[in-house]
């Protein structure tokens, strides 16, 4: 839905910073269509592959599992609609906090990081469905800090996840012994 808005402004400051580099000059535009990408939504919408992963780390239940299982794959292609549906993301007050903390922080950490030097700005336009650390490591023109950036990025939304996941089974474990 944001896309229609948010797309052109960062192709075009993307457009911007290839046009830079192509030139000779810096990329100076952190916050653009690959920056988007990358840090927002690896996985999917709501940084869900690092719920996937919280899955495979903590979970106890065989459905949660099941079900990440079957996300993974899609989830490093960004495609996030298993998450959404299938754990359920969807209507879950568990899991509605870190999908919006998540990428939160995660664009965060990749702002500090660029901004600081530790991650190049990116100006190349990556598809949407570059798998993770190849997003960034190609966005940046081939830059290993950037691929190891977004991996960061992940960890950090796999932990933010955790406690949720905990939470959520917790709920679910006391709805199965209420039934």
């Amino acid at each position: 839905m944001i896309a229609g808005v948010i797309q052109p402004i960062t192709l075009t400051l993307m457009l911007e910073n290839t046009t830079a580099v192509e030139a000779g000059k810096a990329a100076t535009n952190i916050v653009n269509w690959s920056f988007y990408r990358t840090f927002l939504a690896t996985g999917g919408t709501g940084m869900v592959l690092g719920l996937t992963l919280a899955i495979f780390l903590v979970s106890k239940r065989a459905d949660n599992r099941a079900i990440a299982k079957v996300a993974i794959i899609p989830n490093l292609f960004n495609i996030g609609e298993i998450n959404m549906f299938g754990v359920p993301v969807v209507l879950n007050p568990f899991l509605i906090i870190p999908f919006i903390l998540a990428p939160i922080v995660s664009i965060t950490f990749g702002y500090i990081m660029t901004y600081i030097g530790i991650c190049p700005v990116m100006y190349v336009t990556m598809p949407w469905t570059m798998p993770p650390f190849l997003m960034g490591f190609l966005a940046a023109g081939g830059s290993f800090m950037a691929g190891i950036t977004q991996l960061l990025a992940i960890v950090l939304s796999v932990l933010i996840y955790i406690p949720f996941v905990k939470m959520y089974e917790k709920n679910q474990n006391q709805l199965d012994e209420n039934k």
